[in-house]
């Protein structure tokens, strides 16, 4: 906050602010926010006619700024009632009367309204109106310089960063595009150096998702959390994945803290975390409140979170925020619920500034705006890194510029979290010898095999995933599909570590649930088997149907009976379908599914499969018959 100023509420200039447009460039893989020129604030001025220019509309900006000029700015902006029955030359005088009244400007200037003011004389009127101005040079000031003086004395620019939705992902994967933490830590450094008000926002599902997070129940990626000096952060559904008492644990070695003010203990009704942190920034008193999403008990193992409660966000919010406003001068919502209910509490709610979502993995590339809110979202695992940049005169948010920064390889890492990374993935290393379980048969994961026709592995694996979701109250799946290329790797008799599995299901792909008709379904099967042929990754292995199909046919053609749960398939009906998120939204062909809604549970599919594995003494797998190729019988 400029030092000086007063706590007079600058009503007017927050209105015409409202209308300047403020540039955003794109270069090194980071988003700047360009500072306003002089231009910007002369638009401005005019369009809230704080200035109105001579009658042909020129502003005369290389001309010397007079008393009474300067007193007209300040006073409108200031939002003063002064007559304005002077025309021509006199226009001002009511205004150089008033700042004269106020002990602002002095006889000579009163006497001599077209006096011209130096730096000196401009800076200490503007100071006893309650402004912090600060000029680059003495003598006198033309008008120019001093609407970019002064209009960078009234505004406030705070810069966040946000992350939601990384489960684990930890090392740069360019294959998928994603950062890593340690080229995320670089460009948050760039971010916190351009920016004197800076802050790092987290909107959870953070702790789970990938071996290095999950093989020691989040602990590992504590250090390079703190290290990135987060602000605060909202707990998501799967920071309960391994108990709500981990969860504490986890939060008390954050350096930050964990927010939610919709989970309560049944026992004495009291709020599992801090619903509301409150934080200093830029001079203003801000409350940051988090949120979960509702669902979460159907979401993890009832044991997770045996004991709570959820109520519903919006219920909260509509009985919480009023009384946090009460409290701060601005509300941050920082939430783990999913665009929709972002989007239903920004329209219940009046006076939040902006809401930082998680949850629905949406891809905001240009925020939303609902009831004057902000709505951003970070995509997930680290594709990209979120900023908002906020703009404020005195108490009112003005403007609003955020965005998505996609991966970008060329950005380097920051050589400490990337030390940080190392020592993680070295610590997997040798936790992943661990026998999870015995197969007492070889599990059938041959690259020919897995692309071309029913294995073991792949009933195996599909009907894990079926299984899985029978515990996901609303979403239970009917039938479950795997594309081969997803299983890399056979699994030989005896022992099984979690290496090994590792090695077959190595992509961190995350179990998905949609609905499906069972035409969709059918045309699903099609592309499935269309370019078998060519050994495809696309071949699919599935579990609560069956099909033949006769590779022979031309593609599109081939697939002929199909029976889902050992009825018939009824293209009219709409099953629910198990699947990875790669399928869900159209990759290895499977188009049919991407315009689809889809539930993405967050578990990774090698979770899924090594927490059956650890339940199982033995596993024994068989060849079914459900999927059979005509042409080779």
């Amino acid at each position: 906050m400029k030092k000086g100023r007063s706590n007079v509420v600058l009503r007017r200039i927050g209105q015409v602010l409202a209308t300047v447009l403020l540039s955003v460039t794109l270069f090194g893989g980071a988003v700047q926010a360009e500072p306003l020129t002089s231009n910007d604030y002369i638009e401005l001025m005019v369009e809230g006619e704080i200035l109105k220019g001579d009658s042909e509309g020129d502003l005369n900006l290389d001309r010397n700024i007079t008393a009474a000029e300067a007193a007209r700015i300040m006073a409108r902006t200031l939002e003063v009632k002064v007559p304005e029955d002077h025309v021509g030359e006199r226009f001002n005088d009511p205004y150089l009367l008033w700042a004269y009244e106020k002990g602002v400007a002095d006889k000579k200037h009163l006497n001599n309204p077209g006096k011209k003011l130096n730096a000196k004389e401009l800076t200490r009127m503007a100071e006893q109106l309650g402004f912090d101005l600060s000029f680059a040079k003495n003598g006198l000031v033309t008008r120019g310089e001093f609407l970019q003086t002064f209009g960078d004395a009234t505004i406030d620019h705070i810069t966040i960063a946000h992350t939601n939705d990384v489960h684990g992902h930890i090392e740069e994967d360019s294959y998928n595009g994603e950062f890593g933490y340690a080229k995320m830590a670089t460009l948050i450094k760039q971010w916190r150096e351009e920016s004197e008000n800076f802050l790092l926002l987290d909107a959870g599902d953070t702790f789970q998702g990938t071996i290095f997070v999950n093989q020691f129940q989040g602990e590992t990626v504590l250090p390079i959390l703190n290290y990135l000096d987060y602000d605060v952060m909202a707990a998501g559904n799967h920071e309960f994945d391994f108990g709500y008492e981990q969860l504490l644990n986890l939060k008390d070695q954050l350096d930050y803290p964990m927010i939610s003010s919709n989970v309560f203990k049944l026992e004495d009704g009291s709020t599992l975390l801090a619903p509301v942190h409150y934080q200093e920034v830029a001079g203003k008193k801000y409350a940051f409140v988090g949120f979960v999403a509702e669902e979460t008990p159907v979401l993890t193992h009832p044991d997770n979170v045996e004991g709570l409660t959820f109520k519903n966000p919006v219920t909260v919010a509509q009985d919480l925020i009023p009384k946090v406003q009460e409290k701060a001068d601005h509300v941050v919502v920082v939430s783990h619920v999913g665009i929709n209910v972002d989007r239903e509490i920004a329209a219940s709610v009046d006076g939040i500034d902006l809401i930082v979502g998680g949850h629905s993995h949406t891809p905001l590339e240009e925020p939303e705006r609902v009831n004057d809110t902000y709505i951003v979202q970070d995509w997930e695992y680290g594709k990209s890194l979120g900023r908002a940049d906020l703009y404020y005169v005195n108490d009112k948010l003005v403007r609003f510029k955020g965005g998505l920064v996609d991966y970008d390889p060329s950005v380097e890492a920051d050589p400490e979290v990337e030390e940080m990374v190392e020592n993680i993935t070295s610590q997997v290393d040798e936790k992943m010898n661990e026998v999870i379980t015995t197969a007492t048969v070889p599990l059938n994961g041959d690259r020919v095999d897995i692309r071309s026709k029913e294995t073991n592995l792949g009933n195996l694996i599909t009907d894990i995933l079926r299984e899985k979701t029978q515990s996901i109250e609303g979403y239970e799946a009917d039938v479950a599909l795997m594309n081969g290329g997803g299983i890399r790797a056979k699994i030989n008799e005896g022992e099984v570590t979690k290496m090994e599995l590792y090695n077959t299901l190595p992509f961190p792909n995350t179990l998905t649930i949609l609905d499906v008709t069972g035409a969709e379904l059918k045309e699903a099967l099609e592309n499935g088997v269309s370019k078998v042929e060519e050994g495809a990754g696309r071949f699919p292995q599935i579990s609560g149907m069956t099909f033949t199909y006769n590779s022979d046919r031309p593609a599109g053609e081939r697939v002929e009976d199909v029976t889902v749960g050992g009825e018939p398939l009824q293209e009219e009906v709409t099953y629910k379908l198990a699947t990875n998120d790669f399928l869900a939204v159209g990759g290895d062909g499977y188009e049919v599914f991407k315009d689809n809604e889809s539930f993405n549970t967050g578990y990774t599919i090698y979770n899924v499969v090594e927490e059956y594995f650890m339940k199982q003494e033995t596993v024994s797998p068989e060849v079914e018959g459900r999927i059979v190729d005509l042409a080779q019988q």
